[in-house]
């Protein structure tokens, strides 16, 4: 891997994040551009992540991501709740990677 699993993770973070913060903006693409980033490094790193568990945290948010842009428009408080929960999972993922390293 070209950048190590903590650094996807962290990339990925950052950009699901980011898009939370970015709704309450006006009504552009900013979101969706952030969300697409991560479903690509997402695709890109899943196979080559060693941890089964972040793998499958990849790999959910790959398929994920995707049916919920679409969605952005016709049902905004699900696209709004996808991302939050998006975060949580992210944020969990993180704590038990942190706690496994002490």
């Amino acid at each position: 891997m070209l950048v190590s699993e903590d650094e996807v993770l962290e990339l990925v973070a950052f950009l699901v994040t980011a898009a939370r913060c970015l709704m309450d903006e006006p009504v552009d693409y900013g979101p969706m551009r952030l969300l697409s980033g991560a479903e690509r490094l997402c695709m890109q790193a899943a196979p080559r992540v060693e941890d089964a568990q972040t793998r499958a945290l990849l790999e959910q948010l790959a398929r994920n991501i995707p049916p919920h842009l679409g969605r952005r428009n016709g049902d905004p408080d699900g696209y709004l709740r996808f991302v939050d929960e998006s975060c949580r999972m992210i944020a969990s993922e993180l704590l038990r990677r942190a706690e496994r390293r002490r």
